[in-house]
């Protein structure tokens, strides 16, 4: 695994706490759409290779 894709892992990992924790249902959407995006860039580069 590349450094990016673990990186990416790891902020997915924090995203994902952020929102357990997020009472505010606007935020909770806008960090679900950055998980979202941060999947879709480790997607991509896999199939790069």
């Amino acid at each position: 695994m590349s450094e990016i894709k673990i990186f990416l892992s790891k902020e997915i990992g924090r995203l994902i706490d952020d929102i357990y924790k997020c009472n505010n249902e606007t935020i909770r959407e806008m960090i679900l759409t950055d998980i979202i995006l941060l999947n879709d860039a480790i997607m991509l580069d896999d199939k790069d290779f």
